[in-house]
């Protein structure tokens, strides 16, 4: 006697098996939820994590909470922005080299080492030169390169710190201003549609001079983290594939030379993380061959720098 079994019966049987193997009759329960959705999962629906476990979540995502090494990169086009009028700058291609390590059920601790290329929107070569808009002035384009640096990540982390890059980063007083950094970052909107999770990060920064007089800097970042449910709920994955969208808001680099002009910067992209660099976007892989050789020989010794 033959059984007959329908796609939508099997769909939610292989589900259910598969998340009962990674772990938890939970996670067994979620999933079966989102099969019945169907197959397509066209619905998304809250996620309702505890801390610890949306912290662990989006550590997954963004690197590995087995303090493995990993490299966060992102391809994003940014604008000026100037009384309501954009104006193109350029493609910025960045990558992270970063290890974190958990410190305790709230807090992950990251080391970084995070670069940028600069490149032409169209042909995608390495800008030298840029004529900015509204002063028409040409201003030098310069590599890109800070850390090693110690960052946090929690689901709600505000500090207040003096803030100033490493001495040994590239070009500092070219990025940054120095001063009292007033800093936030939070994890929110948890989410699931069919096996996609994903979550929101959101981050923001002011830096506030000595000098009333001196122009400050501030920088804002929203960016959405997604990846595979059934890795996010399996305790044996560390490091889960993922998709960045990624949106910013920042104050006018000072290699910029816009002082004066009200206005900012806004980017908008995607990304994504390697396990290694030969697994990274070739063109970022290829300016990191001629402008950083040394990220790709021991990257892990360099990251050991910062105390």
């Amino acid at each position: 006697m033959r059984t007959r079994y329908s796609r939508r019966t099997l769909f939610q049987a292989t589900a259910a098996t598969l998340v009962a193997a990674a772990g938890g009759a939970e996670s067994a329960a979620a999933v079966k939820s989102s099969a019945a959705l169907g197959p397509k999962g066209t619905r998304s629906e809250p996620v309702k994590l505890t801390d610890t476990q949306l912290l662990t979540a989006f550590v997954k995502l963004r690197a590995s909470t087995d303090s493995r090494l990993t490299i966060g990169w992102v391809d994003a086009v940014n604008y000026g922005f100037i009384e309501g009028e954009t104006f193109p700058l350029y493609r910025l291609l960045a990558a992270t080299w970063q290890v974190f390590e958990q410190r305790s059920d709230s807090l992950f601790e990251g080391r970084l080492i995070e670069i940028a290329h600069f490149v032409d929107m169209h042909s995608g070569e390495l800008l030298h030169e840029l004529t900015m808009p509204r002063t028409n002035q040409v201003v030098e384009v310069p590599h890109y390169r800070a850390g090693p640096t110690v960052t946090k990540v929690a689901v709600q982390l505000d500090e207040k710190r003096e803030f100033a890059m490493n001495p040994g980063a590239t070009g500092d007083p070219k990025f940054f201003r120095a001063g009292v950094a007033i800093a936030s970052q939070h994890l929110s909107q948890a989410e699931r549609q069919a096996n996609t999770f994903r979550v929101r990060q959101d981050v923001g920064t002011r830096v506030v001079p000595a000098d009333p007089a001196t122009r400050g800097f501030f920088y804002r970042e929203w960016t959405i983290w997604s990846g595979n449910w059934i890795d996010i709920q399996n305790p044996a994955v560390h490091s889960a594939p993922t998709e960045l969208n990624y949106s910013s808001a920042a104050a006018w680099r000072p290699w910029m030379k816009m002082e004066g002009v009200t206005g900012n910067t806004l980017q908008s992209g995607r990304g994504g993380k390697a396990q290694r660099a030969a697994d990274l976007p070739s063109e970022h892989l290829r300016l990191t061959q001629q402008i950083h050789p040394d990220l790709l020989d021991d990257p892990l010794k360099l990251l050991r720098a910062v105390g």
